[in-house]
């Protein structure tokens, strides 16, 4: 397991056992680098992990904290962290299937909504969410190729988000997301092993780079065999 897994997942079970209290100010990353014998960098990756899952938050000026009313008692719960349904730290080897990668001028609403032209070309990305052998989410993603540079099948395979952080640079942020009630299509049937027209939870969001810029506009599907859903959004 990489070092800011490692990290993610020890500040994790200390928020749970109530060692950082929901609402406390996290110690600053220097002094988790020096605590956990690693690097900024590293315990930077570590924090965002427990901000997508939405155990923490930060604060320009401030710092880094433990959220309020935390869920601890979350097994089979499908997380809606702050930027994207699968959560890092789900146990067992987060991978996908392509259905669609494409290529292709925006919408006129894609436009709108994302702050682009109709010049300016955008992935059009569809892909099946699965955790060990079990099928989670159903995701579908349009990204401005202007932001989002060099994607390819063997990312997609994995995490696009940890693309994005990691090799691109950018600073993952917030998301506007709407919650709707949705019936299982043959999709979702095949995946989730539903019937059609069964209950499907349909999540449509835009999410935002640190300085406010649009890079995802996506919609995500979940069985109702989740579970119950937790909704934590900055």
């Amino acid at each position: 397991m990489p070092k800011y897994k490692e990290i993610a997942l020890s500040l994790k079970e200390k928020i749970i056992e109530g060692e950082y209290q929901e609402g406390a100010l996290l110690p600053d990353q220097e002094t988790l680098a020096k605590l956990y014998d690693t690097s900024r960098v590293t315990v930077r990756k570590a924090i965002q992990l427990l901000i997508d899952e939405g155990l923490l938050y930060t604060r320009r000026g401030s710092g880094t904290y433990v959220r309020d009313d935390i869920k601890k008692n979350n097994a089979n719960v499908t997380q809606f962290n702050s930027v994207f349904g699968t959560s890092l730290l789900e146990e067992g080897e987060v991978t996908s299937k392509i259905i669609r990668f494409d290529v292709r001028f925006p919408s006129e609403y894609e436009q709108e909504t994302l702050k682009i032209k109709s010049t300016n070309p955008v992935y059009d990305i569809k892909r099946v969410r699965y955790v060990g052998e079990e099928a989670r989410s159903i995701e579908t993603s349009i990204m401005p190729l202007k932001y989002i540079t060099d994607l390819d099948e063997s990312i997609l395979e994995g995490s696009i988000y940890n693309y994005i952080r990691n090799k691109l640079g950018y600073v993952i942020s917030a998301a506007k997301r709407v919650i709707i009630a949705s019936k299982a299509n043959e999709l979702d049937s095949k995946e989730f092993h539903i019937k059609l027209g069964d209950p499907i939870l349909e999540t449509n969001q835009v999410v935002f780079f640190d300085d406010g810029t649009p890079f995802d506009l996506s919609k995500t599907r979940y069985p109702y065999t989740s579970g119950k859903i937790v909704a934590d959004i900055n």
